[in-house]
């Protein structure tokens, strides 16, 4: 079976497709379900040799029963032909699962062992975290939206992208409506310290120190919900105070200076890495 859909849909589809043939071989137990979704490769050689049949076809795996690069890449190509950021998010994912490669297992080109080390790689260095340059275009997103009926004009969004403080109301207004939209703010005006915190965790890339420096920002930037302004839940004046704050006290790679929009965090593992989504589709 091969992919020829362009979406990710139509890729999804097929593979379910394939773990469906696979099965008839190698039977799916209710018990491995449990494990699956829990991330777990069941220890038992039916649902290993199962991945490699859907590996093999999917042309995740070639006929040595290892990882085939050129196979994920391909395929990843077909379906993010216009997104280079992912793209290349998603190689460097691939080669580091490559190294699977080179362990040594006991069933050579059945590929069922090298199958379920795959897997867990998957699991273990799927990329969750957003690059900086994908969290300003969302944030981008949001504050175009936000200034349909404000008036802000365009100097005035490329200094918010130069991380340069609002001074004019109305861009401060602006900033606050992108806040709420995105969730850092509440409908009280105030500093949402959880999604601060959510914001860190989605930033680590693997990296604990960033996930602490991002969480120790956030726990300076809720202070700003002390000061006393005029506008109330409006957020105007208080939406300067955090974006102020974070610039201030982002860590050095300033990458959460931009909030994180909460609707993307709950998409970020299907769109974070097309690699992911292929061969983590049993997760």
């Amino acid at each position: 079976m091969t992919f020829e859909g362009q979406t990710l849909e139509d890729l999804k589809r097929r593979y379910v497709e394939m773990i469906v043939q696979c099965s008839k071989i190698f039977p799916i137990q209710p018990a491995d379900m449990v494990l699956l979704r829990q991330k777990i490769m069941p220890d038992n050689e039916d649902m290993k040799c199962l991945f490699a049949c859907v590996y093999k076809n999917a042309g995740m795996m070639n006929e040595k029963g290892e990882l085939s690069v050129e196979g994920v890449n391909e395929l990843t190509r077909r379906y993010l032909p216009n997104d280079p950021i992912r793209l290349q998010k998603s190689e460097k994912f691939t080669e580091a699962c490559e190294s699977v490669n080179d362990e040594e297992v006991s069933d050579g080109t059945r590929g069922c062992d090298r199958a379920a080390l795959i897997f867990k790689c998957t699991v273990d260095k799927a990329p969750d975290a957003l690059t900086e340059e994908e969290l300003k275009m969302e944030f981008m997103k949001l504050i175009m939206k936000c200034n349909t009926d404000s008036g802000v004009d365009m100097t005035e969004l490329m200094q918010l992208q130069r991380y340069v403080v609002p001074t004019k109301p109305a861009t401060k207004c602006l900033l606050a409506c992108a806040y709420k939209a995105a969730e850092i703010m509440n409908s009280k005006g105030l500093y949402d310290i959880e999604h601060g915190y959510k914001v860190a965790e989605m930033m680590k890339n693997g990296d604990e120190k960033r996930v602490v420096n991002g969480k120790k920002m956030a726990d300076i930037c809720v202070k700003v919900n002390e000061e006393k302004v005029s506008d109330g839940e409006k957020g105007c004046e208080r939406a300067a105070m955090i974006f102020k704050c974070t610039v201030e006290n982002a860590p050095k790679d300033r990458a959460v200076v931009w909030p994180c929009p909460m609707q993307l965090q709950r998409r970020v593992s299907l769109v974070n890495s097309s690699r992911s989504n292929l061969l983590r589709e049993m997760n």
